[in-house]
């Protein structure tokens, strides 16, 4: 039994919210309860309720502990901004994330030093300014042109063509080629990025990850090599270590090969990390720094945007009407030709079809952030180490910000149609200082990449079975997305 805490000890502006807080907060009997249902919902595989579970009677706030951990979990576009803009300097990323900097490094991603990040931040937004961003646009509509073909052939003789493990490939295909210029879907392919985000889903989850929060923070205040974490991960994941392991042997023969002159340099992106240097200091990146900023480009390149694709052509299947308007738009606008990144913006509809497809499925289900001193959130009182869940599904689906949230409607993209409360609303790069670096040159690819394809080939579903998102941190198809391939009318001729 617990009781009420005297909220005369605290400041008057905070008693309400602190008395609220106690009647809403979780009991320890309750935490299991809530790590029994967590568990049910990974049976149901279903990671934007597990996110955004709330107790009831609550709305955009709900304080949890689970075994092992507590944390805040909100919903609130405006709670959001206040942890992701307003006050952002008191919301660092949380320890977690060093339990992605186990896997892909310490790369901007994953970065907690507050130097460093912004040291880095400065070598790396050059490198996706928009002349490069339409340097790098011709490896990635090839690479979708060759995922076409390739469908279609698979596709051949009415086929069901798995497109969830299309598009991972094809996305795994155009990070290499703006990567390194080369082709290295066959070395990549053995990596299961989908697995190593799935494990970190599961284990913040379920506090799991919690029992690694201590040597994470020791290894982050004291900057510790990154092994420290990996002799643990070792133990823990033997599996995805060794998949690591595989990956990192080939980056760092790729970045070893680009110095010695073995592999021309071209406009690539190891390329232009090589070249890049701070304005302020002059710092040159490192070929260690080089190899964690790959990697946290691959971790985040590839899984993100192959889960809005796959996604995409699931919602243009169900919606007729919506990808009707696509391929319309696609006719007058390229007439057949494969798409450049001026052609961007001269594809209102295209954008808007990946944009309301990224509200309803976010490529990253929630963000983590941690305070650094108390603070309030609306009402509720922040204590100094709290890590803040933000939970991106149920926001992009706030009943309160999205008329028929549910409703899979593109014209809500529509530059006359959104509100600024609705840009605040969905963050599927973040927000803040702290925003998705290259979300320009990913948003340029999903659109190019979409373009191209479509163009080509139409799509439906090959099954009436529900297709679910998978328990990971990115939330992409549980397994296969079985659709019919046919050419599209009087446009065979484009896939040779």
């Amino acid at each position: 039994m617990t009781t009420t805490p005297d909220a005369t000890l605290y400041p008057p502006r905070w008693q309400p919210a602190l008395l609220r807080w106690h009647r809403t907060r979780v009991s320890w009997w309750q935490s299991w309860k809530l790590a029994a249902q967590a568990m049910r919902l990974l049976s149901d595989h279903s990671p934007a309720n597990a996110y955004g579970a709330r107790l009831p009677g609550q709305d955009d706030v709900m304080v949890a502990r689970i075994p092992l951990q507590r944390y805040v979990v909100i919903r609130s576009p405006e709670l959001a901004r206040h942890v992701l803009v307003t006050n952002q300097d008191n919301y660092p990323k949380s320890a977690d994330y060093d339990m992605l900097a186990v896997a892909f490094g310490r790369g901007l991603g994953t970065e907690r030093n507050e130097d460093r990040w912004q040291r880095n931040r400065r070598l790396v937004q050059p490198v996706f300014g928009k002349r490069n961003i339409a340097t790098l646009a011709g490896p990635v509509t090839e690479a979708a042109h060759d995922c076409a073909a390739r469908v279609r052939r698979l596709g051949a003789n009415a086929a069901p063509v798995d497109m969830n493990a299309e598009m991972s490939r094809l996305t795994v295909d155009i990070v290499a080629r703006t990567m390194f210029g080369l082709d290295l879907t066959g070395p990549m392919s053995k990596i299961r990025l989908s697995r190593m985000l799935g494990m970190f889903g599961f284990g913040f989850l379920t506090g799991v990850t919690h029992r690694l929060h201590a040597l994470a923070e020791l290894t982050h205040r004291h900057n510790l090599p990154m092994r420290v974490m990996r002799c643990a991960s070792w133990v823990l994941a033997p599996r995805m270590m060794a998949d690591l392991r595989h990956l990192e042997r080939v980056i760092d023969q790729l970045i070893a090969d680009h110095r010695s002159g073995a592999i021309t340099r071209r406009g690539n992106l190891l390329a232009l990390l090589m070249d890049a240097h701070d304005p302020e200091t002059g710092h040159r990146y490192t070929d260690a720094e080089i190899h964690d900023e790959l990697m946290t480009f691959l971790g985040a390149g590839t899984e993100t945007t192959a889960t809005a694709l796959a996604w995409t052509w699931k919602l243009l299947a169900e919606n007729p009407d919506a990808r009707s308007r696509l391929h319309a738009e696609l006719d007058d606008v390229l007439a057949g030709r494969t798409p450049t990144a001026a052609d961007v913006d001269l594809l209102p509809w295209t954008k808007a079809v990946l944009a309301e497809t990224m509200r309803l499925y976010p490529p990253v289900v929630a963000l983590a952030r941690v305070a650094k001193n108390d603070d309030l959130l609306g009402d509720f009182p922040i204590r100094a180490g709290t890590t803040i869940m933000i939970n991106l599904h149920a926001m992009h689906q706030h009943g309160g910000v999205w008329p028929d949230p549910d409703t899979f409607d593109p014209t809500r993209y529509l530059t006359e149609n959104l509100t600024t409360a609705q840009r605040h609303a969905a963050l599927p790069f973040g927000a803040g200082k702290r925003m998705c670096v290259a979300n320009v040159f990913a948003s340029t690819e999903a659109v190019l990449a979409l373009a191209t394809i479509a163009q080509r080939i139409e799509m439906d579903l090959a099954t009436t079975e529900p297709i679910r998102p998978q328990f990971s941190f990115t939330g992409g198809p549980d397994g296969p997305l079985p659709m019919f391939v046919r050419d599209r009318p009087a446009r065979a001729e484009l896939v040779n």
